[in-house]
């Protein structure tokens, strides 16, 4: 795939201040970190989480590291937010990319760290209020990603990312009206979905509209040890392989959630 808006001009130091503007989250979240020795001080690496109800807690989890480790993980977002002119802004200054194989393997190949979310929305939407939930179902892009560039994969676990809202129907028919009616995405985009919500303002809002109104629930992130591929970069062309490399990161982070 095409190195699309891989940002080459980007400057860590200048996405850290904008991060600035989310501290008021990481307060009322009263967010922490624990591990963050096992982020290396140099070279490259891929960072693995869960995704949670907890609208673009990436931005949390980015601060939290660039301010305590002074690395800046480069989030891979869906194609979908780089469609929405403001959305897009502000994921461009957040240092986020869209999520492919080749802008993934572009950054490790510059040494940077890259931050990714392999249940993506269905991990989101298929969760439970106050749960710790995965969801890969053999979503092995990174795995595969992590032996074509030798890169290191570091598991980090979300707690509390669940907590922020309630759903209070599945979502199904509002999102296929948002996602297939209005912003005509493809059939790829049924995944996608709107369900009504509470957070913080005490009455049903689309989960679309009540982003960033979260609960001040607790989050804590714990970074996992660093997990190698066993193989070499020839392996990535292996299924097998990489799905038995996929499965060792999903069982370390499985660990570090205390979920089965």
């Amino acid at each position: 795939m095409p190195q699309k808006g891989l940002q080459n001009d980007f400057d860590a130091k200048k996405a850290g201040r904008f991060l600035r503007f989310w501290r008021w989250r990481q307060i009322i979240h009263r967010a922490e970190i624990s591990g963050l020795e096992n982020i290396p001080e140099t070279g490259r690496a891929i960072i693995v989480s869960n995704h949670g109800r907890l609208d673009f807690d990436f931005f949390i989890l980015i601060k939290l590291i660039w301010d305590h480790r002074h690395r800046f993980p480069r989030c891979m977002a869906d194609h979908i937010w780089f469609t929405l002119p403001l959305i897009r802004s502000l994921f461009h200054r957040a240092g986020a990319v869209e999520g492919n194989r080749a802008n993934a393997i572009a950054l490790l190949q510059q040494d940077q760290i890259v931050l990714t979310y392999p249940g993506g929305v269905r991990e989101i939407m298929n969760s439970r209020f106050g749960e710790e939930h995965i969801q890969w179902e053999r979503r092995t892009g990174f795995a595969k990603v992590a032996i074509a560039a030798q890169s290191p994969v570091i598991p980090v676990a979300g707690k509390g990312v669940n907590n922020g809202f309630i759903f209070l129907t599945s979502g199904k028919w509002l999102g296929w009206l948002l996602f297939r009616g209005i912003l005509r995405m493809g059939p790829s985009y049924d995944d996608y979905r709107d369900p009504l919500t509470i957070g913080l303002i005490p009455f049903p809002m689309p989960f679309s509209m009540a982003v960033h109104l979260p609960f001040p629930c607790k989050v804590r992130y714990i970074v996992g040890k660093p997990i190698n591929p066993e193989c070499g970069s020839e392996a990535a062309d292996n299924p097998e392989q990489v799905q038995q490399f996929a499965d060792r990161v999903e069982v370390s982070l499985r660990h570090l959630l205390g979920i089965a």
